[in-house]
């Protein structure tokens, strides 16, 4: 049973390791050192919450669409342009191929903003087209892509944000992208795990596994003294 303690508490040290290193690695903001005023998650959260309030259905979050949106948003900044063509001539419908995402339909609102998701949203309902897509009764699926900008037309920390959508062009494509190609991209924008539980989480397991730790080197000791 104390073998076992010991074995338990550097076990849990190790985890509590792992996750802090998780949250530090993986749910950093891409492509910044920023903090991120919101996330993906709440463009796909308030996206939704327009198309119900307006008579729409609500769109699946499609991991092909995410990764392909994410690579849009990055190539922006990367390339520091804000357009729907790179100056490579690439456009949306070439991120679809890149996932391997079939479609029948599909479209794409862009936004740069360093204010927040609601300002998004506003902008893209009070513009015609851009709400033309955000509504559209014809998509099922979308993805959205969040990269950091930086300085745009004199606004500061400012973040662009990509939104794909689209209807596959077949049942057998539904089943096609529900897996992501590239995942790990994918995974850095939709996980929506807030970095406070993850940090309270990775500290319970640490100082649960220190807390042991100490105590079977304390046993140690007074065995040595004992003996």
């Amino acid at each position: 049973m104390k073998h076992s303690n010991h074995r338990l508490g550097h076990t849990l040290f190790i985890l509590g390791s792992f996750i802090l290193l998780i949250g530090v690695v993986i749910l950093s903001p891409i492509s910044s050192n920023q903090s991120m005023a919101f996330g993906v998650s709440d463009i796909v959260r308030l996206s939704n919450q327009a198309r119900d309030q307006l008579g729409s259905k609500e769109l699946k979050s499609n991991y092909s669409l995410m990764n392909a949106a994410q690579m849009k948003a990055e190539d922006m900044a990367k390339l520091r342009y804000f357009a729907h063509t790179a100056p490579d001539g690439t456009v949306a419908w070439d991120y679809f191929k890149k996932v391997n995402y079939n479609y029948q339909i599909g479209g794409e609102n862009l936004a740069i903003t360093n204010e927040n998701a609601d300002a998004v949203i506003d902008g893209w309902l009070n513009s015609p087209t851009h709400r033309d897509n955000l509504l559209n009764k014809e998509y099922t699926d979308f993805g959205i892509g969040m990269a950091y900008f930086g300085d745009y037309q004199g606004h500061s920390d400012t973040y662009v944000i990509v939104a794909f959508y689209a209807s596959p062009a077949s049942i057998q494509d539904v089943a096609a992208t529900t897996n992501p190609a590239g995942i790990s991209t994918a995974l850095k924008t939709s996980l929506n795990v807030p970095p406070a539980a993850l940090a309270g989480a990775a500290a319970i397991l640490m100082i649960g596994g220190a807390f042991l730790e100490f105590r079977h080197i304390a046993r140690l000791h007074r065995q040595s003294q004992n003996a």
